[in-house]
């Protein structure tokens, strides 16, 4: 079998895929992220995760491609990478001291054969005072990542826990992908795995 693609320059996502021993190569779409007005999260990561796979899957016919995006949302808005300094120290006291959600939207495409859900994640933020946040974001660590952290990152530091996968948290909910991959056969082709034979199958969204 020939290699994955990644369509993401996220190191996150291609870290994930190196641990998963999964060979993959990267090619990076550029599309525009742009919310559309009124658009609900979960559907804007989803959206962006299929249009990246699509734009990519048409490029390289016979080819498995996966994408994802990711954002971060508080009571239904969004909160996608900072512009600058102060829109990540904006964001961050917005979601200190609170719940909020990290969607991480999937899509595994070959061709026609379309497969992509959309995984969440509830992050609790311990509360963070104002200089805590400006020392936070003095170490560049936000101004790339959506919602202004990185949880496997110094927010680490700021996390009182996380409900559902720190993987969808980081930005590919490998835990979903991996029973996906299994069931189509691509670990047995890319790894080696051996198939699920006589199981129930598992059934995705």
């Amino acid at each position: 079998m020939k290699p994955l693609i990644l369509a993401s320059g996220s190191p996150r996502r291609k870290q994930w895929l190196e641990s998963l021993s999964i060979p993959f190569e990267i090619l990076a779409p550029d599309i525009d992220e742009t919310p559309n007005e009124a658009e609900d999260p979960a559907d804007l990561v989803l959206r962006l995760a299929k249009g990246k796979a699509a734009l990519i899957s048409e490029a390289n016919p016979g080819r498995w491609v996966l994408a994802a995006d990711t954002t971060v949302a508080v009571d239904h808005h969004t909160l996608n990478k900072p512009i600058d300094v102060e829109d990540a120290v904006r964001m961050l006291l917005l979601i200190q001291g609170r719940r909020h959600e990290v969607h991480t939207g999937m899509c595994l495409q070959r061709d026609q054969n379309v497969y992509a859900f959309v995984d969440t994640a509830e992050v609790f933020l311990r509360p963070i005072s104002e200089a805590q946040v400006r020392w936070y974001v003095a170490s560049g660590e936000p101004m790339d990542k959506a919602g202004s952290y990185a949880a496997q990152g110094i927010a680490a530091l700021f996390i009182e826990r996380i409900e559902g996968s720190f993987a969808t948290v980081m930005g590919l909910p490998v835990e979903r992908l991996s029973a996906l991959m299994q069931e189509l056969g691509l670990l047995e082709g890319w790894i080696g795995m051996p198939r699920r034979v006589g199981l129930t199958p598992i059934h995705f969204e």
